[in-house]
């Protein structure tokens, strides 16, 4: 029999978010409100939050305009199961998210995560037995004046831009880049250790960003490790990350590592790697195709400071213009000719989290991150979770076959989005269609690691 696919959007998301997550409303409900009256429910704020940027709105003024005489409010009534008679004014969100703990809302994103996590949705995603989770940070709120305190700064030809600056965790599987948690980053992470005011004015753009970057990732694999004990898990990065600090953490939580290493970052392990390979018993080999001559060079257990790490280059030769192009990681688990090709592939997964990820959030999907939805530090943090949790609803309608052939039936994930609008709006939701159990599957084919040494 064939599957049967609605052609309403709103349907199809609430199908899909009910089908992968059934406990969500109960979730969201066991998040501690901190209102003595309660006019409107936190599943209502948060799922109408969802809807909010699902329809392409940009602040919880949109919600009061856009939704006024439509369908909206008996739609979201079947969406929550509760009654609701009025669409709250756009102060109501920001006064309740302003003082919604930080750990209330990280914990529904935990509890969403597990539940997708424990029921293997990305078992088939593992490399070498590992999930992999890549680390980056990335500038979500841009303002031209200071907003307050906790906001961080940048000033270029006489121009001072200040910024909210999140450090993300990305578990990247079947062409999805999933937040896993997320780490602000603070004023204070500029600092290394005992550094004065003086010695930190003095560091470069890129110095600074390390600092951050480091500095929360330290907060974020502890809290990470506490949530999820036994996950097994490498985490994947930029060359910003290489430190000694990350490399023992790593050990110390039980987290495999593969970052980005360039010449330069650390000359000394590039030096011993280069001589090493160049011995007569030295790991490398040349594979040649039509397009490429491809020199991969490895070493195991070389020191650095007092840490061994294992060392991966490789060189590929375009046979058409002659030109050289080099890549170079460090990771803690040890290299063989049998899985090199597989640390390779895991290291190159890093740009899933620029384009699934960070691009889909600024431009392609239509949310765009970095619009200033709140001036309160603490709402900030909740409506950065929520769009995390409503991404992940929209990639999996994506990436699944619940939208059948999503490219071809929408385009992009815009014109979804404009057609969800009029749905909520103008179609009255079948709650019947919502409730039949269907399967919905993902393509083995995406992200596979098979395809990948077919092409490579």
């Amino acid at each position: 029999m064939k599957k049967e696919f609605s052609k309403n959007t709103t349907e199809v998301f609430t199908k899909t978010m009910f089908h992968y997550v059934p406990e969500i409303l109960k979730y969201i409900d066991e998040i501690k409100d901190p209102r003595k009256r309660k006019n409107y429910s936190m599943r209502y704020l948060i799922m109408s939050e969802m809807i909010m940027f699902l329809s392409e709105g940009r602040s919880q003024r949109f919600t009061e305009t856009a939704y006024k005489e439509t369908k909206y409010l008996e739609n979201i009534r079947k969406i929550i199961k509760e009654e609701v008679e009025t669409i709250p004014d756009a102060e109501i969100y920001t006064d309740v998210f302003s003082r919604i703990e930080k750990e209330e809302i990280e914990e529904l994103q935990y509890k969403i995560n597990y539940k997708m996590i424990r029921n293997k949705i990305y078992e088939d995603s593992k490399i070498l037995g590992k999930y992999n989770i890549v680390i980056d940070g990335t500038r979500f709120q841009k303002a031209h004046y200071e907003v307050s305190p906790e906001w961080l700064s940048q000033t270029k030809e006489g121009k001072t831009t200040w910024y909210l600056s999140m450090l993300e965790m990305k578990l990247i599987a079947k062409e999805m880049a999933i937040s896993i948690m997320s780490e602000m980053i603070k004023n204070e992470d500029k600092r290394e250790e005992e550094e004065t005011e003086e010695e930190i004015n003095q560091k470069s753009e890129e110095e600074i960003k390390q600092d951050c970057e480091i500095n929360a990732t330290k907060r974020l694999l502890r809290k990470f490790r506490k949530k999820y004990p036994r996950l097994p898990v490498r985490i994947i990065a930029d060359s910003l990350y290489p430190s000694k600090k990350l490399m023992k953490m790593s050990e110390e939580q039980n987290v495999e590592y593969i970052f980005v290493l360039k010449d330069k970052k650390i000359p000394t392990l590039t030096k011993e790697l280069l001589d090493l390979v160049s011995l007569p018993e030295g790991n490398r080999y040349i594979v040649e195709n039509e397009k490429e001559i491809i020199l991969t060079m490895w070493e195991n257990e070389i020191d650095y400071e007092g840490i061994k790490t294992n060392i991966i280059r490789q060189i590929k030769k375009n046979k058409k213009d002659g030109k050289n192009a080099i890549w170079m990681w460090m990771t803690n688990r040890k290299i063989t000719k049998e899985n090199i090709n597989k640390i390779i592939y895991c290291a190159k997964l890093r740009d899933y989290i620029e384009n699934q990820g960070f691009k889909e959030q600024k431009v392609t999907s239509g949310i765009d991150l970095e619009h200033v939805y709140s001036k309160d530090i603490k709402a900030i943090k909740v409506i950065y979770t929520i769009i995390q949790i409503t991404h992940l609803i929209m990639q999996i309608m994506e990436h699944s076959d619940i939208c059948e052939e999503f490219k071809k039936k929408y385009g992009s994930v815009k014109v979804f989005r404009r057609k969800f609008y009029a749905h909520i709006t103008e179609k009255e939701i079948n709650i019947e269609q919502i409730q039949i159990k269907i399967q919905i599957r993902f393509d083995k084919s995406t992200l596979s690691y098979t395809n990948y040494t077919k092409e490579h």
